[in-house]
């Protein structure tokens, strides 16, 4: 049957509302159609307990960056034995983190929210660090940044055989957690060209400074011979690019190998001990493609080469 012109003009202005409702739900954004993160609960440093360490848990996803940042950390700062590392995992249907086994009595992430009295946070998500005292259940934090500050704290780690993680400047960080981290996001969740527009041409010139730093100071690390929580905020990111963000989420300004620095430097990282444990790309791609269903609605999960072919197919 020959398609009528008005039956399309509908269903597309039908099509448009009912994705902006979504997109609401997924990713909130301001007048002008940029992304904007909510924002997560802000830790009390009263509320964290070092002194019984067997009470500290980290609610993790296996596919979310911020979580990966805290997962990164974990294993470099070899806090196995001070917070146990918790995975969740998601429900496509009910867009909902659950848990393989219950979490005390707590089957999904909502009810260890509503367990620690947090009702006004706009969504529950992960990474979140939990504290738990004579069965009372708090939240310390659910902001990577924050977990992360904690997790590399010297009073943390005064016991531990590690010392902490090289702090950098705040600068850096801002530029690589905003423009960069973000940036991803506020690429593939923009709700029109200018948007997106602008969003990609910030990634891509914060890109292209992280590349001139790494050309500058020799490498391997941002800051030089010393890995820091700068490295650590980059990895997860462009970890991620061939698989999640250059296609799913539009960032094709560049080809990422246009950064023959960081890709120097990825290849690198990604051989750190322990780090090529922390990336699961077939767990990337299944949840990416599968949960955020606005941006891939037919659900189809591409064919992607594995990653250790996309980490070593340059010569370097």
């Amino acid at each position: 049957m020959k398609p009528n012109k008005y039956i399309i003009f509908i269903a597309r202005k039908f099509w448009f509302w009912f994705w902006m409702k979504l997109m609401d739900g997924f990713a909130p954004s301001d007048k002008n159609g940029n992304y904007k993160r909510p924002k997560g609960y802000n830790y009390n440093n009263s509320e964290i307990n070092t002194s019984d360490n067997k009470n500290l848990y980290l609610l993790v996803g296996s596919t979310c960056p911020w979580c990966h940042r805290l997962i990164i950390s974990h294993t470099l700062l070899n806090l196995s034995t001070k917070v146990k590392l918790i995975f969740l995992k998601p429900n496509y249907k009910t867009s909902e983190w659950i848990f393989k086994k219950d979490f005390y009595n707590c089957k999904n992430l909502q009810e260890v929210y509503a367990k620690c009295n947090q009702f006004n946070i706009f969504r529950e998500t992960v990474p979140a660090f939990i504290n738990i005292k004579d069965q009372e259940m708090k939240l310390i934090s659910n902001e990577s940044r924050d977990i992360l500050k904690i997790l590399n704290s010297s009073t943390f780690n005064s016991y531990s055989e590690n010392a902490p993680i090289k702090i950098c400047d705040e600068n850096l960080l801002d530029l690589i957690h905003k423009d960069i981290n973000n940036g991803v996001y506020k690429c593939g969740f923009a709700r029109n060209q200018n948007a997106y527009i602008e969003a990609s041409q910030k990634l891509f010139s914060a890109l292209t400074t992280i590349e001139n730093i790494l050309q500058d100071n020799g490498g391997p690390w941002l800051l030089g011979n010393e890995l820091s929580v700068a490295d650590i905020y980059l990895f997860p990111t462009i970890i991620r690019w061939e698989f999640i963000y250059r296609n799913l989420f539009k960032c094709t300004e560049k080809d990422i190998y246009f950064f023959k620095n960081i890709i120097l430097w990825r290849y690198k990282f990604f051989n750190l001990k322990g780090i090529s444990k922390t990336c699961s790309y077939k767990n990337w791609l299944q949840d990416y493609y599968q949960a955020i269903f606005p941006l891939n609605p037919n659900q189809i999960i591409p064919l992607q080469p594995s990653l250790e072919e996309i980490i070593n197919s340059k010569n370097f």
